[in-house]
């Protein structure tokens, strides 16, 4: 019965290829697909969710946190691009536009790998248990939560700027910061629910710090999930207030915020006005501004535009890589301390770009292919299915051991896990992918052995540390 369940996930996939004759008719169910791949999964039709809380306390695991970023921007913000196809500018229908039937098809075409890669990675994280996992730590039970959260997020924070002093460690600095900002974030909303004002004071004003400084980094990410992580955190127990501010949170993140970063970059680029002059302009005009936000939705949002340029060039102009970009991936990985001579990964990835035509090899951008469009370039629908099959299992592996590690959801999953492997959220080529998985896996590792040491933590069965990988 269970296996017939998973069954049923192929049959959006199924329809789609039925209507190939009709591409808007085959991308339209395909895109659909991924919604009814939502509900089968997220309603716990396909296997029982885990019952440690509530479902909207545990909105940080994986089949509910990766498929909301990464499946939602990878696989469902495709509809402007397809919509621009059709002839719609700006939300409204372009009178007498002519369309390009054999770009839709493409259009369809990726959609349908899409939909293959949304299976794939349900398939497997699923083969992975979801239920509970055996507990080898747990957070001690005299722990002070606040306290806790406070001095993690500070040593995470200043650990930050020590790693990224120290030669090679810069990596490191940079999953630090990625934690201290997850720790700082739960922090203020644990305040905020318990109403510990002293806590709300201290990490109030690191989030409020925080999120001034995305403000001057040039870019959207940073700012969109600030807030997303907030609002997550806050749902459990501010359902109303949350689902209220939903709509006009989603317009300021997918229309001010690129809006304010495209003009925050050109006044820096002028060198007039200083970094605070150039953000309180650039967020004054974002506001104010009447400028068509059509070009991010349609560009931007989705990368669907060069996923068909990669179908295209490949295999009738590029072969497959095959192995090849594994192999590269593997190379990353050797330390640049260790190897001088080591390639630049920037320059290994954008190899593949320049070759498939997607941007020329003398423009100065960056436009690296995404997770499954490498998996497409090493075996087309064959490396689509083992790529999202292998990220899907081992996400839900690595989360199943934060969990185990660090007693449970609240500090394993929603603050170590996430806070280590954000990686996840959105997906990146091959070699960043390997490189980060890894070494966030030892930084893993050592803050086990931290918590550990420093009684933060406490074992709960006689095995040795070690055996606590599941």
């Amino acid at each position: 019965m269970k296996n017939v369940k998973y069954l049923s996930l192929f049959l959006p996939l199924m329809l789609s290829y039925f209507l190939i004759g009709n591409p808007i008719g085959s991308y339209m169910t395909a895109w659909i697909g991924s919604f009814v791949l939502f509900f089968l999964s997220l309603s716990g039709f396909l296997a029982p969710l885990p019952d440690d809380l509530p479902i909207v306390q545990q909105l940080m695991r994986p089949v509910f946190i990766i498929q909301i970023i990464f499946c939602g921007f990878n696989f469902c913000s495709s509809i402007f691009f397809f919509l621009d196809a059709l002839g719609m500018r700006d939300f409204a229908w372009i009178p007498n536009y002519y369309v390009d039937m054999d770009k839709i098809d493409r259009i369809a075409g990726a959609q349908r790998y899409y939909l293959l890669g949304h299976i794939s990675l349900l398939l497997g994280m699923y083969s992975r248990s979801l239920d509970l996992v055996k507990q080898k730590y747990r957070v001690r039970q005299d722990l002070d939560w606040s306290v806790f959260l406070t001095g993690l997020t500070f040593f995470a924070f200043v650990g930050s700027f020590v790693m990224r002093a120290i030669p090679g460690m810069s990596q490191v600095g940079e999953q630090c910061q990625n934690l201290s900002l997850l720790s700082g974030t739960y922090a203020f909303c644990y305040a905020i629910v318990a109403r510990d004002r002293n806590l709300i004071l201290i990490a109030g004003s690191f989030y409020i710090y925080t999120f001034v400084t995305t403000l001057v980094s040039g870019f959207k990410e940073p700012i969109i999930i600030s807030l997303l992580l907030f609002s997550v955190f806050m749902y459990p127990f501010y359902r109303r207030l949350i689902t209220i501010a939903a709509i006009p949170l989603a317009w300021f993140c997918f229309f001010v915020v690129p809006l304010y970063v495209n003009i925050f970059r050109g006044l820096m680029e002028s060198g007039d006005l200083s970094l605070t002059e150039v953000r309180d302009q650039a967020i004054s005009s974002a506001l104010q501004s009447k400028e068509s936000n059509w070009d991010f939705l349609t560009g931007r949002l989705s990368e669907i535009g060069m996923f068909t340029t990669y179908i295209s060039s490949t295999p009738s102009i590029v072969p497959y890589y095959g192995t090849t970009i594994i192999e590269q991936s593997l190379i990353v990985l050797v330390p640049r301390i260790a190897w001088k001579d080591k390639p630049v990964t920037e320059n290994l990835v954008m190899q593949r770009v320049f070759d498939a035509g997607v941007v020329n090899n003398i423009a100065k951008v960056s436009a690296k292919p995404m997770y499954i469009v490498d998996g497409y370039l090493s075996a087309g629908p064959l490396g689509v299915i083992l790529c999202l099959f292998v990220y899907g299992f081992v996400l839900q592996w690595i989360c199943g051991i934060a969990e185990s590690w660090f007693g449970g959801y609240f500090l394993g999953t929603a603050i170590i896990f996430n806070g280590l492997f954000p990686i996840f959220w959105r997906g990146l080529s091959f070699e960043f992918i390997l490189n980060t998985v890894v070494y966030s896996f030892l930084t893993m590792y050592v803050v086990r052995w931290l918590l550990y040491t420093y009684n933060f933590i406490e074992k709960i069965y006689d095995d040795s540390p070690d055996s606590a990988i599941l």
